[in-house]
């Protein structure tokens, strides 16, 4: 006897069909969502990363920057051209007949660290060498004289002699080697070993709008001698909010200036703190779980206290 199989019907089919598309399109929505949740948040991420990176470039040059010296060329409410410092030293000889500055050995026996540059000087270098004046007892003719570099040369530490009171005499090695500046201009006759020396160089910061239509950190810096002067303007971070107007508290890049007073000032020698806000804002609207699609920013807003302020 043949027994005969049922199979399922066309209307059970169609019901698995409708219920399998129930449950396919629930996953592929939750799919979409967690898509859109991750997207969300990686683009939060990365526009705080922007703004920490705008913040965290521009306070190491201006903490080294002194109002009262002069070190602030120029500053508007989106932009700063500042002398930077690039490297430091102690004066080892002065040689006024051949215009040569020997610096301190980079290496000294008792380890301590009187040259540190973080590039190698060069030709159109600029520094500046404290010169004590002629009076050695008052500091009234206490003086920063500006030099350029018109040399370089690495020469043995034996030219830095141990009566400057910098080396010793293990220092003198023939392995060890300092920095020989030569001057385009004869320094004055007052400046002595233990004068200190630093290296600066021009640089400029600046909201920067760019050829894709963002704008951006901007930065670029300058040598007298070197052709071009400047270099070309380049985006270091961002993108930032575009340029909006003083007080609109909604620019990209804003620079507040004040003297030791805590009063607003528009004085580069009466700055003696900068109040540095980077604002950013993420491209593409942000969608998080529970939340339609919003437009995402952020700030971040950092305090700097220059040097030798009054």
């Amino acid at each position: 006897m043949i027994t005969q199989k049922r199979g399922f019907t066309l209307a059970e089919l169609l019901v698995v069909l409708v219920l399998l598309g129930f449950v396919g399109g629930a996953i592929v929505a939750l799919l979409v969502r967690q898509q859109r949740f991750f997207n969300g948040v990686q683009s939060i991420i990365d526009t705080r990363r922007q703004i920490r990176q705008a913040g965290a470039m521009l306070p190491g040059d201006l903490r080294s920057v002194s109002g009262v010296g002069g070190d602030i060329y120029a500053m508007t409410d989106s932009s700063i051209e500042v002398r930077a410092t690039t490297g430091s030293s102690i004066v080892c000889l002065s040689n006024t007949v051949s215009k040569f500055l020997y610096l301190a050995p980079v290496t000294v026996a008792k380890n301590n660290v009187l040259t540190s540059v973080s590039t190698t000087p060069g030709p159109n270098d600029s520094l500046l060498v404290y010169d004590d004046g002629a009076n050695t007892s008052l500091g009234t003719d206490d003086s920063w004289r500006t030099y350029g570099v018109s040399a370089l040369g690495i020469v043995p530490a034996s030219n830095c002699p141990t009566a400057s009171g910098l080396v010793q005499t293990v220092d003198q090695s023939g392995s060890n080697s300092l920095y020989r500046l030569t001057l385009p201009v004869t320094q004055t006759s007052t400046i002595r070993a233990g004068s200190a020396v630093r290296f600066f160089k021009r640089v400029h910061y600046s909201l920067y709008h760019a050829a894709d239509g963002s704008w951006y950190l901007g930065y670029y810096d300058c040598k007298l001698g070197r052709v071009p002067n400047c270099t070309a303007i380049q985006a270091i971070a961002g993108p930032l909010n575009a340029y909006a107007a003083a007080g609109s508290n909604s620019s990209g890049l804003q620079f507040t200036y004040y003297d030791s007073l805590g009063a607003v000032t528009a004085v580069p020698a009466n700055v003696a703190r900068i109040s540095l806000v980077a604002r950013g804002r993420a491209s593409n609207l942000v969608a998080l779980t529970g939340l339609g699609s919003t437009a995402f920013g952020d700030s971040v807003r950092i305090e700097i206290g220059l040097r030798n302020r009054k």
